[in-house]
């Protein structure tokens, strides 16, 4: 009896996907009916109910990867396999591919094996399923026609040869700032060397991870700061990680922005490093605190005590604040954790804000009081010097103390406002970059010198501050 109940079942559910097709089959024959009118021939009419079919076929395909909301639901990897009757040629696929996919693609880690070719996508489905619905529809060099398959697949986890491993090796060397004890890994994937030769290598890959954190221990050991933003990373992803901490680590400031963070616990693994900052902006996770920012900070003191910032907040003076607002009935006026669902800050930097910004500290910087700039700046900012004059050297500054020495130990200044431009862009909603340029006569010497500021201005506490700040300086 069981088994007639479940042969019943298949033949509905079969017969409702007939009766869908026959309903969107007479949909094409009314469109074509509306579009070409009656002066057409037979032949023509069976060349436009084809193209018809096949747009039909690739909306359905398509519509399986989209949400109640209409947005792609599937944000992980494809892997795009092509047969042919010859070995194919990367060119050739993606020029075949290209001229009938109207959705933006980027091709990751082409292979060949045999007849079979193929490369991945990584957070597109609607350009996978694009691909697929070319299936046995383009022909090969050989005039067989192309068999596409698409599979959904997990973080690919590729092995590298020796070859392949030293492009590793000189990306992360290209990548270190060596004065500020800093690695840059963000997007690392999207790196152009590995896009040029064919080289997948995610960092949210087992065997990629174990690889880099080898490098790292071996080479710098006494890394202060790591940024991971933009690499797809779930949790799971991050226990390579642990890695890096070798009983003597130095790692100060971790940067896991724009990745697919989706749960709290995030935090046990890494909060064996000694942080004082760590940045979560725009990860899944914040969604659940969007309305319950206190128990987000809370939380994160809670589970790394000694960390002092996290997403460019201040812990210890947000806590401060909010026990101060609460006393007086009054609400925090202290900088929010960035916990919106949109992943837009609260605390938008606006251009008005940012000339403030600028007024305050040029109006400081020629006084003797010139050291109290220290605090326009974030507790782990950068400062980078590029001089080809005699009075200063070029250095790169991280952190309070060492920008502090810095100020003190410039020449006195005199900048020549009248000479001043500025350009202000927005980089992100809570991150602004200021350039001013112009001249700046030096203690001793009676010419100016030509001077250009680059500033990243982000919320900081009850202001703003600025997190990176490249200053040159050279001969007129």
């Amino acid at each position: 009896m069981g088994k007639k109940k479940r042969q019943h079942r298949r033949k509905d559910r079969e017969d409702k996907m007939f009766d869908t097709h026959d309903d969107a089959m007479q949909d094409v024959d009314v469109d074509l009916d509306r579009r070409l009118g009656a002066k057409v021939t037979s032949k023509q009419k069976k060349r436009m109910k084809r193209k018809l079919v096949r747009e039909l076929r690739m909306k359905e395909q398509m519509d399986r990867y989209k949400g109640k909301d209409g947005k792609d639901e599937y944000t992980g990897w494809h892997t795009i396999d092509i047969q042919g009757g010859t070995p194919l040629e990367k060119n050739f696929i993606l020029s075949s591919i290209g001229s009938d996919v109207e959705v933006e693609f980027r091709p990751l880690g082409f292979f060949k094996m045999g007849t079979t070719s193929g490369f991945y996508l990584e957070k597109n489905a609607s350009a996978a399923n694009a691909i697929v619905a070319l299936d046995k529809r383009l022909q090969g060099p050989d005039g067989s026609r192309l068999k596409i398959n698409l599979k959904k697949c997990e973080t690919p986890d590729l092995v590298l040869n020796t070859d392949q491993l030293q492009v590793l090796r000189d990306v992360l060397s290209q990548r270190f700032n060596s004065e500020a004890c800093l690695l840059d890994l963000s997007s690392f994937h999207y790196e152009q060397r590995f896009l040029d030769q064919d080289i997948l290598a995610p960092l949210a890959s087992t065997s990629i991870m174990k690889h880099v954190v080898r490098m790292i221990r071996e080479n710098v050991p006494q890394l202060k700061a790591l940024n991971l933003s933009k690499n797809n990373f779930k949790v799971k992803h991050l226990k390579g990680l642990q890695g890096l901490n070798i009983g003597n680590s130095q790692l100060a400031a971790l940067n896991l922005e724009h990745n697919d963070i989706r749960d709290i616990s995030v935090l046990k693994q890494v909060k064996m490093f000694p942080l004082s900052e760590l940045n979560l902006q725009f990860n899944p996770l914040l969604k659940s605190y969007k309305d319950c920012p206190m128990k987000y900070i809370r939380h994160v003191r809670k589970e790394i005590p000694h960390l002092k910032i996290i997403d460019g907040v201040d812990i210890d003076a947000y806590l401060l604040e909010n026990e101060k607002s609460q006393a007086n009935g009054l609400e925090p006026s202290v900088s929010q954790p960035n916990v919106n669902e949109t992943g837009s800050s609260s605390n938008t930097v606006s251009e008005g804000m940012v000339r403030t910004f600028l007024e305050q500290y040029y109006a400081l910087i020629d006084t003797p009081q010139r050291s109290n700039l220290v605090a326009a700046y974030t507790p782990d900012a950068v400062l980078e010097v590029k001089s080809s004059i005699s009075e200063i050297n070029s250095s790169v500054l991280v952190g309070h103390d060492e920008i502090s020495k810095a100020l003190v130990g410039f020449p006195v200044t005199q900048h020549q406002h009248n000479t001043f431009s500025f350009n202000i862009q927005p980089l992100s909603p809570n991150v602004t970059q200021a350039v001013v340029t112009g001249q700046v006569l030096l203690a001793g010497s009676s010419t100016a010198v030509a001077f250009a500021r680059k500033m990243n201005i982000v919320p900081f506490n009850t202001g703003f501050c600025c997190s990176q700040d490249l200053f040159e300086l050279r001969g007129l």
